[in-house]
């Protein structure tokens, strides 16, 4: 277990909703080192090699090839990766891939990036796990909602509706959250991001995260807009309700 540094690195993507999410959290580098010192919430993956070895980051959806032909990462900005040694990622079982990363990759011999190229081969040098879950569809079971710190950032790619949020907590191994479906008016879908473990009065640990959530492939009662619609994630706050809106497409 260790902790994920990812925002201290320049994001080599363009994707706004989340990389200037990445770029403010660079700001805040030296601050975020005197809060982490010890505290474990994020599993890494690391080959061993220094942080100069790498030619880009990002994060990534883990799939299978066309026709199962091998392991493949789909980054948040749609650009396919084919890494060379997939079974870098695979989880303690040896058989099984994590759904979710933020990676450290670097070009095999031969790629050069390109604007406009979709397809590159990689050697994945590091990535720290991203927790992943459904939408919560029994929201009347969930006890606790506990305030967090701050909203920073939202984004929807592959889809996953993920959130990068700033909490206070009491122990790292009982940290939980839920995202559920509210309601649907016209075009916008409303979710509530829940604080379900971890948080309370006795809460002096302060992280930031991301977590990814998998949205539903029918959402009843939606009417798209350009085969767009806006989702709009609300969240208890400190100081009173936090909410962030996306635009994301949905072709069902």
């Amino acid at each position: 277990m260790c902790i994920s540094l990812c925002f201290i690195y320049l994001h080599i993507y363009k994707n706004t909703q989340y990389n200037s999410w990445i770029m403010k959290k660079m700001k805040m580098f030296f601050v975020a080192l005197t809060l982490i010192m010890g505290i474990s919430l994020t599993s890494c993956l690391d080959s061993g090699s220094n942080s100069n070895s790498f030619d880009f980051a990002g994060y990534a959806t883990v799939g299978q090839g066309y026709l199962g032909s091998g392991l493949v990462l789909t980054t948040d900005d749609g650009i396919t990766l084919t890494p060379t040694n997939p079974s870098f990622l695979l989880l303690s079982d040896g058989t099984s891939y994590p759904e979710r990363i933020y990676g450290y990759y670097k070009l095999v011999e031969g790629e050069v990036l390109q604007n406009g190229k979709t397809s590159y081969n990689v050697t994945i040098v590091s990535a720290s796990l991203i927790t992943t879950k459904d939408f919560n569809q029994r929201p009347d079971t969930l006890k606790n909602d506990y305030s967090i710190a701050s909203f920073d950032g939202s984004w929807i790619a592959n889809g996953y509706a993920n959130v990068g949020i700033s909490f206070y907590y009491t122990t790292a191994s009982n940290v939980s959250f839920d995202m559920y479906e509210q309601r649907t008016g016209h075009d916008t879908l409303y979710v509530k991001l829940n604080y379900s473990k971890g948080g309370g009065t006795s809460a002096y640990n302060q992280y930031s995260n991301v977590y990814s959530f998998r949205m539903p492939t029918y959402i009843d009662g939606i009417e798209p807009e350009q085969d767009s619609i806006w989702v709009k994630i609300s969240a208890n706050g400190t100081n009173g309700i936090l909410e962030k809106s996306v635009r994301c497409k949905y072709e069902y």
